[in-house]
């Protein structure tokens, strides 16, 4: 069994490394790029959320230190978690939409919670006693209704940068930020459990301790490294505010250069997006963008793969004996893997299964 110093041992440690995290995501440098300026916005937000989570620990470590001291620390634990929901949400959003937060978006959401925060601090150091357990439950409520709507958020926003991405690139699934879904997620985990720790026992309290600090390093690491990636979305983010009107003129004159663009072929770039596309057209990304969804009723993605998997039937069906990772690669789909899903999802069949039904039609009827 753990004796009584290893309890104050981890979470100073702990503490120490969730410290040091934020510094690093405040001081490592950034590319001062315009485009990356919502990012520097969004790692400053998430450092100031890693302070305070690393203060909030030596808080706790202290007022369990002092007589009397329990309700100290759900005080202040309580209003420590919900400012850091607030920065997590408000970094996190940033990333796959810098519009969505703005400043009248920030003071609505801090006002209300700078107010409660302050009514709470005033009743506990006031010792009103009839008061500060009642208050105490409000906030506790409050703060549950504000993960909900958080999150509500964040699913919402998730789900149109996804769909951004459809209509933007035609395949490169790391490209979604799947982490960035993943980590707030684990994020709102997090923020649960620390109110929920304060009802539990030390032991639990401590193997929750080591499985959070664990997830803010991985956090951190991939905050910073987040550089790398986004100079392959930045058409994503920093997508164009102004769409031309739909002429019919450059519609019918974007229909006949699809249809060209088809017959040579050129969708087996393996690396072809809408930016590639709308510049080999003469077009705009995003006009293109929406020309694609009126004409066909998918998004870039998915236009992509039909007319992929298109070629694909017809190169099976000129050689039986072809590799089916061969056909994969001439289409512009290297990935197995990748062609499979997306065959199936164009056609509702395996390429063999396909391949079989060529070879026998009446073993399918």
């Amino acid at each position: 069994m753990l004796d009584i110093d290893t309890y104050t041992i981890i979470p100073m440690i702990a503490s120490t490394i969730i410290f040091v995290m934020g510094i690093s995501l405040l001081t490592i440098s950034t590319p001062k790029e315009p485009d990356l300026r919502n990012y520097r916005i969004s790692r400053r937000l998430l450092a100031i959320a890693y302070i305070i989570l690393a203060l909030l620990i030596q808080s706790r470590i202290w007022g369990e230190t002092e007589h009397n001291s329990d309700m100290s620390v759900e005080v202040f634990t309580l209003i420590a978690a919900s400012f850091q929901a607030l920065l997590f949400t408000l970094s996190a959003v940033t990333l796959i939409n810098p519009r969505y937060i703005t400043k009248r978006w920030i003071r609505m959401n801090i006002i209300p919670m700078l107010f409660f925060s302050a009514i709470l601090v005033i009743l506990f150091f006031t010792t009103v006693e009839p008061y500060l357990y009642p208050f105490f439950g409000v906030m506790l409520a409050l703060y549950c209704l504000q993960l909900v709507y958080y999150i509500m958020i964040f699913v919402k926003e998730y789900s149109h940068y996804r769909q951004r991405l459809d209509n933007y690139f035609s395949g490169d699934e790391y490209r979604r930020l799947r982490w960035v879904g993943k980590a707030f997620y684990m994020a709102a985990c997090v923020g649960i459990l620390s109110v929920a720790s304060l009802f539990v026992n030390k032991q639990v309290f401590t193997a929750f301790m080591i499985t959070y600090t664990t997830f803010y390093v991985y956090f951190a690491l991939k905050f910073i490294n987040y550089v790398t990636l986004f100079h392959h979305i930045a058409p994503i983010i920093s997508e164009a505010e102004n769409q031309p009107s739909n002429n019919h003129e450059i519609s019918v004159q974007l229909r006949t250069s699809l249809s060209k663009w088809i017959e040579k072929k050129k969708f087996t770039d393996p690396a072809l997006s809408l930016k590639s596309l709308s510049g080999e057209l003469n077009t705009n990304p995003a006009y293109l963008s929406r020309f694609i969804n009126t004409e066909y009723g998918q998004n870039f993605r998915s236009w992509v793969n039909s007319v992929r998997i298109s070629e694909a039937q017809k190169l099976i069906l000129q050689d039986s004996n072809i590799p089916l990772i061969e056909v994969g690669e001439k289409i512009g789909i290297p990935s197995s893997s990748t062609f499979y899903r997306q065959f199936v999802a164009v056609t509702g069949m395996t390429p063999m299964e396909y391949r079989r039904e060529l070879q026998h039609p009446q073993q399918s009827e």
